[in-house]
Order: C-alpha cells, then sequence, then structure tokens
C-alpha cells in the first residue's frame, strides 16, 4: 500500500498487510486499532503534544505491528472448537441449501429439455414388467396415454420436473433461514473466507462430472435407466454452478495475493 506522511495511517496500512484470517474479523481488528490510536492521540493533544508526538506516543502504547499480528495469530489457533463447529454447520446450511436450489433450477431445465426434446429424453422407458397396481394409477394421472409404458414415461418426466421444483422451494425456504441466522450473527467468521466456496467447486464439480457420465451411458452405471435428458438436466446445473464458484475461489486467491 502507498506510504503517507501519516504515521497511524502508515500504521494501519501495515497492519491491514500483516493480518490473517477472515475479512470480517480483519475489519474488526482494524477498526478496533483505529479507534484505539485516534483516542490517544486525542489524549496527546490534550495533553499539550504536537500531532507528530501524539501520534507516536499512540502508536507506542499500543504496541508494534508485529506484535499485534502475532497477538491476532495466537487468538486464530486457540478458537474455542465450538466456534469452528459453528462456522462448519453455518457452511453446510448454506450449501445444502444452494445445492437444492441447484436441483430446483435443474427441474426447469429438464422442463425445457421436455418440450424441445420431448419425453422420452428425460422421462424412463421401463424395460421390465409394470404392477399392475401401478399401471392404474399412470392411467388414470395421464388418461390420454395409449399403454401403461407411455404412462410411465409420462409419470418419470413429469416427476424429473415437479419433485426437482419442490427441491428448489425447500432450498429457497433454507436460504432464507440461513440469512437470518446470519445477520444474527450466529456465523463466527472463524473459518476462511474461501473455505464454502472451494467446498461447493469441489462437490458441484464432481457432482456435474458424475450426471455428465450417467447421461451418456443413460444411468446403466447405477442400474437406473432413464432418458440421457434426466441426468443431463443435473449435469448441466451442475457443472455451471462449479464454474461460478471456480471463480469466487479465483477472486479470493487474487485478494489475498494483493495482501
Amino acid at each position: 500500500m502507498t506510504s503517507t506522511g501519516d504515521p497511524v495511517e502508515n500504521y494501519l496500512d501495515q497492519l491491514y498487510v500483516g493480518l490473517r484470517g477472515s475479512p470480517r474479523q480483519g475489519r474488526r481488528i482494524l477498526a478496533e486499532a483505529e479507534d484505539h490510536l485516534r483516542e490517544g492521540v486525542a489524549d496527546g493533544l490534550a495533553a499539550g503534544l504536537t500531532e507528530r508526538e501524539a501520534q507516536e506516543q499512540a502508536i507506542s502504547s499500543f504496541g508494534s505491528v508485529r506484535a499485534v499480528v502475532r497477538a491476532h495469530d495466537r487468538r486464530l489457533r486457540q478458537v474455542p472448537s465450538l466456534a469452528v463447529l459453528a462456522d462448519l454447520a453455518m457452511s453446510a446450511w448454506r450449501l445444502l441449501s444452494i445445492g437444492l436450489l441447484a436441483v430446483g433450477a435443474s427441474g426447469l431445465v429438464a422442463a425445457a429439455m421436455n418440450s424441445v426434446f420431448g419425453a422420452p429424453f428425460v422421462g424412463s422407458a421401463s424395460r421390465a414388467a409394470l404392477p399392475l397396481a401401478g399401471c392404474r394409477h399412470w392411467l388414470s394421472v395421464w388418461p390420454g396415454a395409449h399403454s401403461c409404458a407411455q404412462a410411465y414415461l409420462l409419470e418419470s418426466r413429469s416427476d424429473a420436473v415437479s419433485l426437482r421444483i419442490f427441491a428448489g422451494l425447500i432450498g429457497l425456504i433454507l436460504l432464507g433461514g440461513d440469512y437470518l441466522a446470519r445477520r444474527r450473527g450466529w456465523s463466527r467468521g472463524v473459518l476462511p473466507d474461501g473455505f464454502a466456496p472451494t467446498v461447493a467447486m469441489s462437490m458441484f464439480g464432481a457432482a456435474g462430472l458424475g450426471l455428465l457420465a450417467l447421461s451418456v451411458n443413460r444411468g446403466s452405471v447405477l442400474g437406473l435407466p432413464a432418458g440421457p435428458g434426466f441426468y443431463l438436466s443435473g449435469a448441466v446445473v451442475a457443472l455451471a454452478m462449479a464454474a461460478a464458484f471456480a471463480v469466487q475461489v479465483q477472486r479470493t486467491l487474487l485478494r489475498h495475493a494483493r495482501r
């Protein structure tokens, strides 16, 4: 950072560069340090010191940048395990919410695929004998179907959309709860700011590649036959989410590299 003629500003600049931990912790420490230093300068001026003398005295009484950074690092190493667990739980809550929202988005993609490519692209065409009770139910739900197999195909195509959108609505509710919990201070900010994006990038990337493989094999790897769109709709959203979180991880790394 650019040096100025103000000792207090120079001190805060050096402290900013030396601090580790989350941005929230850094902002809090900088704010506390600035408040303390400004109060010390005011006391020195009231005692008859010059501006420069008051600033140097305030810095001397507060401690060197190295001492403050070391004290902060010791506090990070002594973070109570409950605070770490609380942040891990909050991160899991947010990742679950975002995951369910992604499932809901894949339902919308599946609906678009249904419209463009037809029911067999997303729905499951059963190759086994279908139970009589199930056939009656599916035919009652889809009276326009010409056979039990077609009714089953239409039902699986519909479920691929409706059940996923329902999961997305649950994710939206959970994400609202996550927002309120963070506003109430449930998150302690002890985890690195790149932790959740890195986990999300890895999970969505792995899920996307797995679903892409299933779409090519039509689920034969897991013994779950379905149209390629059933898995491809999920792969598209998962890989898009992985790319979005990869950008966030990159920005976090660049921000830390500039410090």
